[in-house]
């Protein structure tokens, strides 16, 4: 009987061994960073998912992407649920393309969307970007500025609140330029 009694109390004590090395290797509550959210929190939170017309398509891959993200879609599962929310003339453009050449990935079917549904090829943002100018308010010239700024890549911070900056009209460039602004947003806001 103190055999087994003996035998137990090691296997108790391995058992409790293991399970301290476990809570250990555990990260806590307060040490989970944004990237390390536990998956029951993730989901508190229901998001809709953006439905397609054939406009603005850059701005729905973007919502899409970040839908994707926040539930951590496989890439396959992406097709599907990108498919049944589209609307308009984009289902007959996808049941068509789907016929001849179905799409293998997420990259693949943006890459189409864009192509298609965006602007054109020739169209060059960085170009446009740098010749904006102010016509209306500036409310107006910072949503034409952000829409164009979101499909360049490359600018530093500096270069983009310059090319804001030079874009807007005379007087207001004047009184921004005296705070030299540091950020897009101080920028907008001084211009305001």
């Amino acid at each position: 009987m103190e055999r087994l009694e003996a035998g137990n109390a090691s296997k108790f004590d391995k058992v409790y061994a293991a399970l301290d090395v476990l809570i250990e290797q555990t990260p806590s509550k307060q040490n989970q960073g944004a990237n390390n959210r536990a998956p029951f929190q993730v989901r508190n939170v229901k998001l809709e998912f953006p439905r397609f017309d054939g406009t603005n398509v850059h701005e729905w891959i973007f919502r899409a992407e970040q839908f994707f993200d926040y539930y951590d879609t496989p890439d396959i599962d992406r097709l599907t649920i990108s498919s049944v929310h589209l609307d308009k003339d984009v289902v007959p453009w996808y049941q068509m393309v789907q016929r001849s050449h179905p799409f293998t990935s997420w990259i693949e079917f943006t890459r189409a969307l864009e192509l298609d549904f965006g602007p054109s090829i020739y169209d060059c943002p960085r170009a446009t970007l740098f010749k904006l100018t102010q016509t209306g308010t500036v409310a107006e010239y910072y949503l034409q500025f952000t829409s164009l700024a979101n499909r360049v890549y490359g600018l530093s911070n500096d270069a983009l609140i310059d090319c804001f900056v030079s874009g807007l009209t005379t007087e207001i460039r004047r009184d921004v330029l005296i705070h030299t602004p540091t950020s897009i947003v101080k920028a907008v806001s001084l211009a305001k």
